[in-house]
């Protein structure tokens, strides 16, 4: 089974990100309007629609990085898989096709790495051309392994900074109006700020989960090859004791 990720299922993940980031503002807007029934001052949902054309590009990153995270979740549930298992089933048989039908349907990157250098190893191929088509295969499942991450790093490092820069603009705005009537009404100050700052909070609010995610499936791609690396060095003195009787 292809591990390779699926443009489709990325598709549906992404339609659903949207549906539940839309209803999660539904929620917390109203939210903030029962909050508010009491005092009348601004809910979260006034201070959404005033967020400007940043928050908006804000809510299309959180999307775009809920995505990432869904699909590589579901990616690297299905890679991982340790060696081990599949090097205690080959060494129970004594003979290539054996080992292959042993492994067949064994899951994650391992599994499917294994199998081409056995299924190389059975065509005749030696020691030395299995290794190398191996190599071949290492790197195309790296491929998949850090598909999206760089993506989600640029999100970790975007989203604070553009979140800043709608505070920013946001604050020039609440003081322009101030500059213009005055502080004859301080409330409309504190308003204009508290609208700026949303952006600020909005930004921060993707960036930090998307920096755990990041971490978390950076790391699992390191326990994978880590292992499949230590797999393949016992794999390959494996295929050479054979080859040599």
């Amino acid at each position: 089974m292809s591990l390779s990720p699926n443009p489709k299922l990325f598709t549906r993940i992404a339609a659903v990100a949207a549906v539940c980031t839309l209803a999660a503002t539904w929620a917390w807007a109203a939210d903030g309007d029962a909050a508010a029934a009491p005092v009348k001052t601004q809910t979260m949902w006034d201070l959404i629609k005033h967020g400007g054309v940043v928050l908006i590009l804000l809510a299309a990153c959180s999307v775009f990085t809920l995505t990432i995270i869904i699909e590589r979740f579901m990616y690297y549930r299905k890679a991982a898989g340790a060696s081990e298992p599949l090097l205690e089933k080959i060494k129970s048989v004594s003979s290539l096709s054996e080992a292959l039908t042993q492994l067949e349907g064994a899951p994650g990157v391992a599994g499917r790495v294994f199998r081409r250098a056995l299924e190389a190893a059975r065509d005749g191929y030696t020691p030395e051309r299995v290794e190398q088509l191996v190599q071949g295969e290492v790197t195309k499942e790296l491929i998949g392994l850090e598909k999206f991450l760089p993506q989600l790093d640029t999100m970790v490092t975007m989203c604070p900074l553009l979140g800043l820069a709608g505070t920013t603009i946001g604050m020039i705005r609440s003081f322009s109006i101030v500059a213009a009537i005055g502080m004859s009404d301080p409330t409309k100050l504190a308003g204009g700020i508290s609208e700026a700052l949303v952006n600020t909070a909005a930004g921060l609010l993707i960036a930090i989960p998307s920096l755990f995610c990041y971490n978390w499936f950076t790391g699992k791609k390191e326990v994978i090859l880590m292992d499949l690396e230590k797999g393949l060095s016992e794999l390959m003195v494996i295929l050479k004791s054979s080859s040599d009787e």
